[in-house]
C-alpha cells in the first residue's frame, strides 16, 4: 500500500469523525436550547399560501367557520405554553401561531 493512498483514508476517516460530532452537537444544542429557536421564529402570515387554505386567522372568533371556543391554544397541534401570546404549531413548522388564533385544522387537546 502506498502512502498516499493511507493519507486518504485517515483523512477521510477524520472528516466523517468530525462531521459526525458536528451533527451529534448541532442535535444537542436544539434539545438543550429550544427556546432560542421559538424566540427567532415569526408569526405565521394569514396570507401565507398553506395558512390562507387552512383558513388560518390570528384573530381566531373572526375566522369564517370558526366555533366558539375553538383557539389554537386548545388544539392538539399548539404547543405553546398556556398563558403565551403565541407558539409553535406542528402544521407551521419554525413558525408561531397565535394563541387565540384559529384554523380549519383544530383539534381538540386530549
Amino acid at each position: 500500500m502506498d502512502e498516499s493512498h493511507h493519507t486518504s483514508d485517515t483523512d477521510r476517516r477524520q472528516f466523517l469523525k468530525l462531521a459526525a460530532a458536528s451533527l451529534a452537537a448541532l442535535s444537542l444544542s436544539s434539545t438543550l436550547l429550544p427556546g432560542r429557536g421559538a424566540a427567532e421564529a415569526q408569526e405565521v402570515d394569514p396570507k401565507d399560501p398553506m395558512a390562507a387554505s387552512l383558513g388560518y386567522q390570528c384573530e381566531g372568533a373572526k375566522a369564517p367557520g370558526h366555533v366558539e371556543g375553538q383557539f389554537c391554544k386548545g388544539c392538539q397541534l399548539y404547543s405553546g405554553a398556556a398563558d403565551a401570546k403565541s407558539g409553535p404549531c406542528t402544521l407551521f413548522q419554525g413558525k408561531l401561531v397565535c394563541s387565540e388564533g384559529w384554523c380549519k385544522s383544530w383539534v381538540k387537546r386530549a
